[in-house]
């Protein structure tokens, strides 16, 4: 049996839903200061505060929503993972973002991944020593694609183990 897998992830669905749903709670508690709920501060404090909450809170946001990507990962048999960068092409189907295919990576599961039946929370190390965490939830790609991505990352992961137990 190989652990070769190859699989776009798009981003997913439920977590921008978790993520709004996080910004609209912080907005309630914006809008519950400024309305002055605890009665304990002035009226410009509570206004200052609250647009403090409500910046931050659209900053993430809007951090989260424009910073989604596209990506192809593909696992080779022997567990090496390369990961491509993809962006939404203007003409017909998919596109590298960058023409130079520089868009394109070899990277090794870090060992404190979070690898669980319905997320994957891949720590993934590029060659220059940048830490990436790439979010994998079973709307990101097929159930499929899910399964087999979850055995060959399991694989890895168990290898990583066992290399970094022997002495």
């Amino acid at each position: 049996m190989s652990i070769a897998v190859a699989t776009v992830v798009r981003p997913s669905r439920w977590l921008l839903a978790m993520v709004t749903a996080a910004w609209l709670c912080i907005i309630l508690i914006a809008g519950l200061i400024e309305y002055n709920y605890s009665n304990t501060l002035s009226s410009w404090e509570c206004l200052f505060i609250a647009a403090a909450y409500f910046l931050v809170a659209s900053l993430c946001w809007s951090h989260f929503f424009f910073a989604q990507r596209y990506y192809l990962i593909t696992i080779s048999s022997a567990g090496q993972i390369r990961l491509l960068v993809l962006g939404r092409s203007t003409n017909n189907g998919w596109g590298v973002l960058d023409n130079d295919n520089s868009g394109k990576f070899i990277v090794n599961l870090l060992e404190d991944s979070t690898l669980w039946p319905k997320l994957l929370l891949l720590r993934l190390r590029f060659d220059s020593g940048h830490i990436a965490i790439l979010p994998i939830l079973p709307d990101s790609v097929s159930l499929q694609s899910f399964r087999s991505l979850s055995v060959a990352l399991r694989w890895i992961a168990a290898r990583i183990k066992r290399d970094n137990n022997q002495i």
